[in-house]
């Protein structure tokens, strides 16, 4: 039960009794925009501390509003895996005529950084959303980092979580965020300051990663890579990095 309760610890201490003010942005592979709207997205843990509300609040661009309330999401269980700032959730395994998807995303101090990445039933690449979000009051920034400014080796920690809360012993890591080794794999940067590193197309019992990359200033890099082997979701890793 540990492991748990520190993933609900985890998912309280990031994101929990905020309101998170956001655009969320859908993106073809091309990184064509098909849609944009305004969300805001509301954890509030209750008096007991045993049970977190969820709201979200849509805008769209036509004007529509709509609110959705999901399940409360009751002491330890909760729908991601939360790895110190870091959060992740979605499919375990690729099943052919089935959608696969997920979403991966970062608090660093008042903003929140997400994307969420979706393949269709014949396991090729459908879209692609960025979700960015600032705590209400905040204000946004437009603090892009250049390409130039994080090009290189980056070393830094990480650590890995699996499908039962358990995370491993940190580790040293090198990264180098702008190399691509294999043309099966698409290297996709969104004007929200957001890299994504995705399979083009997935295939069932095969292994592939999927990352989501957020610098956050030219001398810090989240990362986050969802790992999968012919057996399906085998991890979360989270890395801090620094440039070398």
């Amino acid at each position: 039960m540990q492991p748990q309760l520190q993933n609900w610890d985890n998912f309280c201490k990031y994101h929990v009794n905020c309101d998170w003010y956001g655009v969320w942005t859908k993106y073809l592979p091309d990184r064509q925009v098909i849609d944009s709207f305004q969300c805001i997205r509301s954890f509030h843990l209750n008096q007991e501390g045993n049970e977190i509300n969820h709201q979200n609040h849509y805008i769209y661009a036509d004007g529509k509003k709509e609110t959705k309330t999901f399940a409360p999401y009751k002491k330890p269980e909760a729908r991601a895996l939360f790895l110190d700032n870091s959060f992740s959730w979605g499919s375990i395994i690729f099943v052919e005529e089935s959608r696969f998807g997920f979403e991966t995303g970062f608090r660093y101090e008042d903003k929140r950084l997400s994307t969420v990445v979706i393949y269709n039933e014949s396991g090729h690449l459908q879209e692609i959303m960025v979700i960015s979000e600032v705590l209400k009051g905040s204000q946004e920034e437009s603090n892009l980092i250049s390409p130039q400014q994080i090009s290189g080796t980056w070393f830094g920690k990480a650590k890995t979580i699996n499908s039962n809360w358990i995370v491993s012993s940190q580790v040293l890591t090198t990264y180098d965020l702008l190399q691509n080794d294999t043309d099966d794999y698409l290297k996709l940067y969104f004007p929200e300051g957001v890299y994504v590193n995705c399979p083009i197309s997935i295939e069932a019992e095969k292994d592939f990663s999927m990352a989501v990359d957020w610098p956050i200033n030219p001398n810090l890099l989240l990362s986050g890579i969802r790992n999968y082997d012919a057996s399906g979701f085998t991890g979360f890793t989270r890395a801090e990095l620094v440039p070398t």
